[in-house]
C-alpha cells in the first residue's frame, strides 16, 4: 500500500557546550554583531537612514504691506518706509511719500510654457511708487517684506524680504520686472520655524536700517531670489517727480530641506532597524547552523 504525508512538524535540533568553550564564546561574539551590526549598517550606509530630506512645496506668500527703499543722488538721499521709527529719525527733506499696492493673478497658458513648470499657476504683482522730489537718482535699494508659509511637512513661518539694488545712468520715471521667485536656503528646517528679519517691537533706528536689514538677510537661514526674465526701464526727459516699480512675480513649486526632527527620526528608525536586523539574523543563523551541523565547534545535539 503507497504511503502519502499527511502531516509535517519542524525538528529542532539543541546544541550544547560549556560555558568556557569556544562554541560558547563563538556564540556571544555573534549576539553581539547580530544586534549591534544593523546600527553600524543605518548610520554608514547612504540613504539608509535621511537625516535630511527634500520636499517640493508651492509657498504661501502673501505682501505685509511694510518696505524699505532708499534713493541716493550726487549730493543727498531719500528715503521712503512703512516703519515709524525709521521716518522718525530721517529729516524733512529726506523722508519720501509712498504707496504699496499688492494682487494675485493667474498665469496664462503661454507664461507656464515660458517658466516649463505646470505648478506655476499664480503671479504676485507688486506696484511701488515713491516721490522722487526732483532727485535725479543714480542708485535704489528697494526691500519688501513678504511672509511665507509652509505646512506640507512641517509648520514654517517666516518673514522674507523681497531685495534689489538698481544703478540708473539717466531719469527714470518707471521699472518694469518681470521674475521669478526662487528660495537661497542655507540650513534646513525643523519641524517648527519662526524666523522674524525685523522685530518691530525695538525702537532702535540702527535696527531699521537698510544696511541692518541687508545683513540679517544675508544671515537668515532661507532668503527670497528673484530669477529675472526681463527688466525695463523707461525713461524721462528730466529728473521726474515719481519712480514706480513694476513687480510680476511668478510663484513655482519650490524644493525645501528639512532635517528630521527626533520623534520622525524614531519612527524611521526602528522600521530600517527591523529591515536590517532580519537580513542580519538570517546570514548569521545559516552560518551559526552550518557551523554546528559540520561539526566546526565540539558541542552535544540533541533533538527535540
Amino acid at each position: 500500500m503507497p504511503h502519502v504525508d499527511i502531516f509535517t512538524e519542524p525538528v529542532y535540533r539543541t546544541y550544547r557546550s560549556s560555558e568556557c568553550s569556544w562554541s560558547a564564546f563563538y556564540i556571544k561574539l555573534v549576539n553581539v554583531f547580530r544586534y549591534f551590526l544593523p546600527i553600524l549598517i543605518i548610520f554608514i550606509t547612504d540613504g539608509l537612514w535621511k537625516k535630511t530630506n527634500t520636499f517640493r512645496e508651492v509657498p504661501n506668500i502673501s505682501v505685509t504691506g511694510d518696505f524699505i527703499a532708499y534713493a541716493y543722488g550726487h549730493d543727498r538721499s531719500i528715503i521712503s518706509s512703512s516703519y515709524s521709527v525709521l521716518n522718525s529719525a530721517a529729516s524733512s527733506e529726506q523722508l519720501s511719500t509712498s504707496q504699496l499696492l499688492h494682487h494675485f493673478s493667474d498665469v496664462s497658458e503661454e507664461n507656464k510654457q515660458n517658466f516649463n513648470n505646470q505648478n506655476s499657476l499664480q503671479t504676485l504683482n507688486i506696484e511701488f511708487q515713491m516721490s522722487t522730489q526732483n532727485l535725479s537718482i543714480n542708485t535704489l535699494i528697494y526691500a519688501f517684506s513678504l511672509r511665507m508659509r509652509l505646512d506640507y511637512h512641517s509648520i514654517v513661518d517666516t518673514e522674507l524680504f523681497l531685495t534689489d539694488t538698481i544703478q540708473l545712468t539717466s531719469p527714470i520715471a518707471q521699472i518694469q520686472t518681470i521674475a521669478r521667485l526662487s528660495m537661497d536656503q542655507s540650513n534646513p528646517f525643523f519641524t517648527k520655524e519662526h524666523i522674524r528679519i525685523i522685530d518691530r517691537r525695538r525702537q532702535d533706528v540702527e535696527h531699521y536700517q537698510i544696511h541692518s536689514v541687508l545683513k540679517r538677510i544675508t544671515g537668515a537661514p532661507i532668503a527670497l531670489k528673484m530669477e529675472r526674465k526681463s527688466t525695463l526701464l523707461l525713461s524721462a526727459p528730466s529728473s521726474p517727480q515719481s519712480l514706480s516699480i513694476s513687480l510680476s512675480l511668478a510663484v513655482p513649486e519650490m524644493e525645501f530641506i528639512y532635517k528630521t526632527g527626533f520623534w520622525e527620526l524614531l519612527k524611521w528608525f526602528w522600521i530600517q532597524y527591523l529591515a536590517s536586523f532580519t537580513i542580519v539574523d538570517y546570514v548569521f543563523t545559516s552560518c551559526t547552523s552550518y557551523m554546528f551541523r559540520n561539526r566546526v565547534f565540539y558541542v552535544n545535539d540533541v533533538v527535540r
